[in-house]
């Protein structure tokens, strides 16, 4: 019994080692945008800032608060968010945080929208912001691991990687 055991253990060893995996390599898939999102752009209108002061009133910011039901738990989470501010006049798009003087544009994002916050950082307050026009360009993980040399925060350099993946964005 114990040879027979023993020589079925061997035949079976010997079957599962030689065995090889042949065949043709399948075609390509087609090359998709990974759910990158390039928003239009969008203007934030001097009445839609809300100004505010921290609890000893020495902090004062203006913000705004969006909701972006394209920015899920997934792009919170490991994925990427970049705002981008443009300055007319020919000087173009910048990513946040942008310093300008002693006024700083910031932004957060969570699962479901992102806030814009404008203060200064010498602590006195920022000066009502004015009519701003902002973009939203939203990246998976999976389009950010696979362009790791793209510096996200260049909107120039941005766009082009997009582009070259052949995700659609407009430049409005």
């Amino acid at each position: 019994m114990k040879k027979l055991l023993f020589s079925l253990l061997a035949v079976g060893s010997l079957m599962m080692g030689s065995c090889t995996k042949t065949g043709p390599v399948g075609p390509q898939g087609p090359t998709g945008n990974a759910n990158v999102i390039g928003e239009d752009p969008f203007t934030v209108a001097s009445s839609s800032w809300q100004y505010t002061t921290n609890s000893s009133g020495n902090v004062a910011t203006y913000y705004a608060d969006f909701t972006d039901n394209n920015i899920t738990a997934d792009v919170a989470a490991y994925g990427l968010v970049e705002i981008y501010k443009l300055y007319p006049n020919g000087v173009g798009w910048t990513n946040l945080p942008d310093i300008d003087g002693v006024t700083t544009t910031v932004y957060n994002f969570g699962t479901g929208g992102f806030s814009i916050t404008i203060l200064t950082t010498d602590g006195t307050p920022p000066n009502p912001p004015g009519t701003v026009e902002f973009r939203a360009v939203i990246i998976p993980s999976s389009v950010r691991i696979a362009n790791p040399t793209v510096n996200w925060k260049n909107y120039s350099e941005a766009m082009t990687a997009l582009a070259k993946a052949g995700i659609k964005v407009s430049n409005k």
